[in-house]
């Protein structure tokens, strides 16, 4: 009888590795193409890196701009976090410009230019940017100068060399809050300005060396597992841990959307009370002034659009987990840019409530888990230009 309960358990133990070793083998093969978290978890485990395709970032560094887009990218597919991703193709405006722009070639007078960060690009296909969507439904004729990963001082430089020469009788200026972080990581990437003391005391996970910190670096299996049961992939590796949001929440009538938030990144370039953004917003200052003489020149005008973050437009969900402390450090450059509006005499237009709104009413404006606006929210920022502008 024993020899028989023996032999049972054997083979159950071997059937067991049998059904571990395939289900690791299956999730390593199928890696590329698993949806969400749990795909981002096997990709992490299987290659090296949570994309489902090898890319090349269409923003490369720039001297004068911090990042600038490559010229002469045709549909190549950039990624905004795993599971965001959309196809960017660029045009030179005028030979030798050396930048790219996601926007049409020029052979019209524009209604008005728009320049600034990600938020101006969009990460989204460009059908659904709210730059096109504005175009194509009010039939007005804008450019797009907008280059991902800089700030107020990159924004300035590139309307004074491709949006002046155009003369537009309007300047749509994005604006989002690490651009002050931006400004300031710009002057110090061209020895202009000293760096002040790096906080170095956060850590990440990588350093676990426990046996469970192994499999979720060396087993797809365990980290898919894991991730069912936390929602979050807990092994990112150190180089990019400053961009995952790891914090989570659901929301909608029957709560089918997910809210990833938290992120260090944005904690860090958002907070007014650190130093480095202080000093980029004395240089926003400065450029935004600059840019105001600019545009005077040819009696344009400028009206700039503040883009808030997810967290602050969630706060419903988000201030329970995060604390209204941290809530208001996201919130801090938002309202320093409002402040410069007053100061500057700008014509400044802030979403924050309209989106809370319909954020309180379930609906979708950013993606799951990358800080920027859906092709939805894209759209709902069109209909709220639209009334602000008068078009």
């Amino acid at each position: 009888m024993r020899k028989k309960i023996g032999q049972v358990a054997l083979l159950i133990f071997i059937n067991l590795i049998v059904i571990a070793v395939l289900l690791e083998i299956g999730l390593r093969l199928m890696a590329p193409n698993l949806p969400g978290q749990i795909g981002v978890a096997a990709r992490y485990v299987s290659t090296g890196q949570p994309y489902s395709q090898a890319w090349e970032p269409a923003w490369q560094r720039s001297s004068e701009h911090f990042y600038a887009l490559r010229p002469g990218i045709d549909e190549e597919v950039q990624y905004g976090s795993p599971t965001v991703s959309f196809t960017v193709s660029t045009i030179e405006l005028w030979e030798g410009g050396g930048i790219g722009f996601r926007t049409d070639p020029i052979d019209f007078a524009p209604d008005g230019v728009v320049v600034g960060d990600s938020f101006g690009f969009c990460f989204t296909e460009r059908v659904d940017c709210w730059v096109d969507v504005l175009a194509n439904q009010t039939g007005r004729k804008l450019v797009n100068l907008s280059q991902p990963v800089t700030g107020t001082v990159s924004h300035g430089r590139i309307l004074a060399d491709f949006g002046a020469p155009l003369e537009p009788p309007l300047v749509l200026w994005q604006f989002f809050g690490n651009d002050f972080n931006d400004d300031y990581g710009l002057a110090v990437s061209r020895d202009e300005i000293e760096p002040v003391a790096a906080d170095d005391s956060a850590s990440g996970d990588n350093d676990d060396t426990s046996l469970g910190g192994w499999l979720r670096h060396n087993s797809a299996a365990y980290a898919v597992i894991e991730t069912l049961f936390t929602g979050l992939y807990l092994g990112t590796p150190e180089s990019e841990a400053l961009y995952v949001k790891p914090l989570t929440a659901t929301y909608g009538p029957n709560s089918e959307h997910v809210l990833q938030f938290g992120g260090e990144y944005e904690q860090g370039a958002l907070d007014m009370s650190l130093e480095q953004n202080q000093i980029g917003l004395e240089l926003s200052r400065t450029a935004f002034e600059d840019a105001q003489a600019l545009v005077a020149g040819w009696d344009g005008e400028i009206a700039v659009i503040i883009m808030p973050t997810r967290e602050e437009v969630y706060a419903s969900i988000t201030e329970p987990v995060m604390g209204q402390e941290a809530i208001d450090k996201l919130a801090s450059a938002r309202m320093a840019m409002l402040d410069l509006c007053d100061e500057l005499s700008l014509r400044c237009y802030d979403p924050t409530q309209a989106f809370i709104e319909l954020a309180q009413a379930g609906e979708a404006l950013y993606h799951s888990d990358d800080m920027h606006l859906n092709a939805h929210g894209n759209a709902i920022l069109v209909e709220l230009l639209q009334a602000w502008l008068g078009w």
